[in-house]
This record gives structure tokens, C-alpha cells and sequence, in this order.
């Protein structure tokens, strides 16, 4: 279940995320969901969160590629959302 809380400082995050403009550069396709089910379960199906407890993930976007955990590209559909890297080390831990 992704559930992510973005936070200003590197420091209070989890992993730093970097915005990527291509698919084809992104580690994962990540779809914004409306409510909390529609994450359950999957990496790719993001919905923020305003509490840091209610997080399950919280990140800090960076606009450097080399100091990111995760490279991301915002998709518009869920079929189209997914790892592009199999064996991502965060695979499963959002």
C-alpha cells in the first residue's frame, strides 16, 4: 500500500524521489489514486496523506536524478502504471 506523505526535509523522508519527464527514465509509473483502497497492495498506486503516521511511505522530491532513491514518471491510467525496473531494491516496500 503506497500511502505518501511528502515531507520539505531530506532528512525526515524515507527514500528521495526524483521526477523523471519520461517514461522510458522512470524506475516506476505512478498513477495518483482518490482514496486509500485503490492503493492497497500496489507500489505504482499512490495516495497522499496529510498525517506522517498514516504514511506507509514519506518521501522528499529532489531534483537531482544521482542523489534519488526512486525515479518516478506520473502516468494517467493504472494499466499503465508500473515498475520499469524488476528488480528495484524499493520493490515492495512502498
Amino acid at each position: 500500500m503506497a500511502l505518501i506523505k511528502i515531507k520539505e526535509s531530506r532528512s525526515a523522508a524515507d527514500i528521495l524521489v526524483c521526477e523523471v519527464a519520461t517514461r522510458s527514465a522512470a524506475d516506476l509509473l505512478v498513477k495518483i489514486v482518490e482514496t486509500k483502497t485503490s492503493a492497497s497492495g500496489r507500489d505504482e498506486l499512490w495516495y497522499y496523506v496529510d498525517s506522517s503516521s498514516s504514511a506507509t511511505t514519506k518521501i522528499c522530491w529532489v531534483k537531482s536524478r544521482g542523489i534519488a532513491d526512486l525515479l518516478v514518471c506520473f502516468v494517467p491510467t493504472k494499466s499503465s502504471a508500473g515498475w520499469n525496473t524488476a528488480n528495484h531494491p524499493l520493490k515492495d516496500k512502498l
